[in-house]
């Protein structure tokens, strides 16, 4: 019977540690917990006809930065009405997942109302109310101030569907 306990602990250690190395890198670029559980969010590199590599979220919409706002420090410029079309990414009780983007460029920025923001190299990252579906980017150039953002966290300015769009 004393021995049974030793034999339980250790098995239970042992899960233990196993769960909590699967969080750290992994080999095929995905960093974190898995896509799906609770409050973690993802970036990944998409591709949309005509622009190529863009920064997307989990489910393949296009994100966005704007030109108001300012990247270091970091600091979001789109608030009230300008979110009702422009919505803030704001961040998961962890780390997000990436695909295909550096760590060292993703981090949060702190907005007006104590929300922390994702934003990728300083620019917080906004999805388009308009855009309804993965590869969508109708909000690209809109008001000459919104514009897809690239891996590396520039702006994308090759042509797109543009809309008017809130928030200029």
């Amino acid at each position: 019977m004393n021995r049974i306990r030793p034999v339980v602990v250790s098995a239970l250690a042992l899960v233990a540690v196993a769960s909590l190395s699967a969080c750290g890198d992994m080999a095929d670029g995905a960093q974190g917990p898995q896509h799906g559980e609770p409050g973690h969010k993802m970036l990944q590199v998409g591709t949309v006809n005509g622009v190529g590599a863009v920064v997307t979220d989990a489910d393949g919409k296009t994100l966005y930065r704007f030109d108001k706002d300012v990247s270091s420090p970091p600091t979001s410029n789109c608030e009230g009405d300008c979110t009702k079309s422009w919505l803030p990414m704001l961040a998961g009780v962890a780390t997000p997942m990436l695909k295909g983007i550096q760590d060292t460029q993703v981090g949060t920025a702190t907005r007006k109302d104590g929300t922390k923001q994702i934003t990728l190299n300083g620019w917080p990252l906004y999805e388009y109310a308009g855009d309804k579906a993965a590869g969508d980017m109708n909000g690209q150039g809109a008001n000459g101030t919104w514009f897809a953002i690239a891996p590396d966290g520039s702006k994308i300015t090759a042509a797109g569907k543009a809309a008017g769009g809130a928030g200029s």
